[in-house]
């Protein structure tokens, strides 16, 4: 009997608690043709406290215990000002020797929906005409240029998830950091990759 791969995770944000294994489960259905795997509740450590090595670790040990024989760990964080290359490094050292998978929006996770924002016109507080073609991570202000494009201000708890739901993975892969997730995912399920190019800060 073939084991489910598990995927578990340690995140920065509120919003993403809930919107993160929403998009685990889409990556692993529409890229790798997952249909059955098992997401953990992600365990989020504030930014602030997730660049404290110590405590980093400390919860990618706990969240390593709820994987069985087949998966691991997933860390997603905001680059915002840093180096997403180094950011990633920075992390990947507090964890030695646990050896997570570890993807570094640039510059925001809402910087992913800008990226695929055509794939969210079907959200009722997206509108129906919703373009953009700016470079998704030249700049901040991701939310606030995401909500420009609805018909009411993007709030993190509240769109996070549902929008997650609704992310095209094609789309969203002219985010260079979200390539990178789709291949931090695909080595996760399995060792499958994509050959997605790693983040670039």
């Amino acid at each position: 009997m073939t084991t489910v791969p598990t995927i578990a995770s340690v995140v920065e944000g509120h919003g993403d608690v809930s919107a993160l294994p929403v998009l685990i489960r889409g990556i692993a259905r529409s890229v790798y043709g997952y249909h059955h795997i098992e997401v953990t509740q992600p365990h989020r450590v504030p930014r602030g406290q997730m660049i404290k090595s110590d405590t980093l670790a400390r919860a990618v040990r706990m969240q390593s215990a709820r994987v069985g024989e087949r998966g691991g760990v997933l860390i997603v964080a905001d680059a915002d000002d840093d180096c997403a290359v180094e950011l990633a490094a920075t992390f990947a050292q507090s964890c030695v020797p646990t050896k997570p998978e570890i993807a570094i929006a640039v510059r925001e996770f809402e910087g992913w929906f800008l990226a695929s924002i055509e794939s969210l016109r079907g959200h009722r507080h997206v509108r129906a005409d919703a373009t953009f073609r700016s470079e998704p991570e030249q700049a901040r202000g991701a939310k606030e240029r995401l909500s420009q494009l609805m018909i009411e201000p993007y709030r993190e708890t509240l769109h996070q998830a549902s929008f997650a739901s609704l992310l095209n993975p094609s789309l969203a892969g002219r985010s260079r950091s979200f390539a990178h997730l789709v291949g931090c995912i695909g080595r996760l399920l399995g060792g499958e990759d994509t050959g997605g190019a790693a983040v670039a800060g």
